[in-house]
């Protein structure tokens, strides 16, 4: 049973296949298009000239490149076209897009497109002219995965990503197996100097194969044992986590220390500003008395101590009291406090370096390192700018020695009692590290005495 004839009205030349048809359309301005519902009926008998046929370029690759991706499937892109099912074309693109994100934290977003195009390229080439066979699976397995010789995170083909270069690790691999080989090579002569060439390139071959199996070996052994030392240093690392977040929630159950609120972590928001800005207080205090004389009684640094924390008490409780008396939350009046705290210490600061750069030690030093430099045959921009920072750190550190003779004098006097070892561990470990005491140092005459003494 045969099919039925097509109707008079299509064009009896339908049915013929070619390559020579496929495209085929009329002249421009004629009557219907390449689709058999669009040509119009044959009416050359009627007096009309036939439309000549003209054939037009080749027909199109299939499949065209994924927006965005055009530059790195450039390489590849007769292989894309051949992928002719949507489910490899997902994967590649799926295993594509990941590696882009892998190679961006490498190289960089901007160069990752151009990298990965190179190694399409590359591994195209290294077909050497073959005709890739299976396109998705040589995607998968060989032209997208990164492939390092050495150790290196940038290493692809011994290339270094980042810079286009050989790879140095690369060369230092190679340069110890040639190495290895060597050595096998000169022991073998000493040994077994009267063999064949033939018989010591296999003796060669065979003690090779034999140390680079033992290598491995080793090798593999090595890695067994990290892996285990890294386990237990897992285990060990999981249980300083639970230690860890056992004490921060025990910590953060514990009340406030001075207030008594509940779960305050020890010292709630409040307490906590308050505390900071006695603080602030004390130390600004310390420096307006290290500063406003000479420390010399420790009586009189005392006296000053007090009444310059005094002074300071007085203008943080007054700008606190007008917030109290304004309606201020507590929480936002002991941040206020805090600040203005902070303020003051800033400002007596301030204004001890001031004193103190202009004082007779700073010049007398700013003085010495300008001849010094003046000496060396530096200009007199440099030298100025040395002498500079000469009477600035000068100046930092008179301020830390009078501070240091403050403290020492605003601390209790030996003959008070102390208590055990236990509370005098806990005040030397709470004591700040500039009230270290400085053994002072012999002049240099009376170094010479002593040497000559004995």
């Amino acid at each position: 049973m045969g099919f039925p004839p097509l109707p008079e009205r299509a064009n009896e030349r339908e049915t013929e296949s070619g390559p020579g048809r496929i495209g085929a359309v009329y002249e421009r301005g004629g009557q219907g298009g390449p689709l058999r519902g669009e040509q119009q009926p044959d009416r050359t008998g009627e007096g009309q000239t036939a439309p000549e046929l003209v054939v037009a370029k080749s027909a199109p690759l299939r499949w065209s490149l994924p927006r965005g991706l055009e530059r790195v499937l450039d390489p590849v892109r007769l292989e894309w076209a051949r992928i002719g099912h949507a489910g490899g074309r997902t994967r590649v693109l799926v295993e594509l897009k990941a590696e882009l994100r892998r190679l961006a934290g490498v190289v960089g977003s901007e160069q990752a497109p151009v990298v990965l195009a190179e190694r399409l390229e590359r591994r195209l080439a290294a077909q050497h002219g073959e005709r890739v066979r299976e396109p998705v699976g040589w995607l998968l397995s060989r032209g997208l995965p990164q492939r390092a010789e050495c150790y290196a995170m940038a290493c692809d083909d011994q290339v270094r990503m980042d810079t286009g270069l050989v790879c140095p690790s690369c060369e230092l691999l190679i340069g110890d197996r040639r190495a290895l080989r060597h050595q096998v090579v000169q022991a073998v002569a000493a040994e077994l100097p009267r063999l064949a060439p033939a018989e010591a390139k296999a003796e060669v071959e065979r003690r090779l194969s034999r140390e680079v199996a033992l290598r491995a070996a080793r090798d593999a052994v090595r890695r067994e044992r990290a892996v285990v030392e890294r386990a237990r240093r897992e285990v060990v690392w999981a249980q300083q986590r639970e230690g860890l977040d056992s004490a921060k929630a025990e910590l953060a159950a514990r009340a406030c220390e001075e207030c008594g609120v509940p779960e305050a972590g020890g010292l709630c928001l409040v307490c906590s500003q308050n505390r900071t800005a006695r603080e602030a207080v004390e130390q600004a205090a310390q420096v307006a008395a290290a500063v406003s004389r000479p420390v010399k009684d420790l009586g009189g640094v005392a006296g000053r101590l007090a009444a310059c924390r005094v002074r300071l008490k007085g203008e943080v409780d007054r700008a606190t009291g007008r917030l109290r008396r304004e309606g201020m939350p507590e929480a936002g009046v002991a941040w206020e406090a805090r600040t203005l705290a902070e303020q003051l210490l800033r400002q007596e600061r301030a204004r001890a370096m001031d004193a103190l750069l202009n004082s007779a030690e700073t010049q007398v030093e700013a003085e010495r390192v300008f001849a010094i430099e003046r000496a060396r045959r530096s200009g007199e921009r440099q030298a100025r700018a040395a002498a500079e920072q000469a009477r600035q750190r000068c100046a930092e550190l008179l301020l830390a020695q009078r501070l240091g003779q403050v403290r020492a004098a605003d601390r209790p006097s030996s003959s008070e009692e102390v208590g055990g070892w236990r509370q005098r561990l806990v005040e030397l470990a709470a004591r700040p590290l500039d009230d270290q005491i400085r053994v002072p140092q012999p002049a240099a005459g009376e170094c010479r005495e002593a040497v000559s003494a004995a």
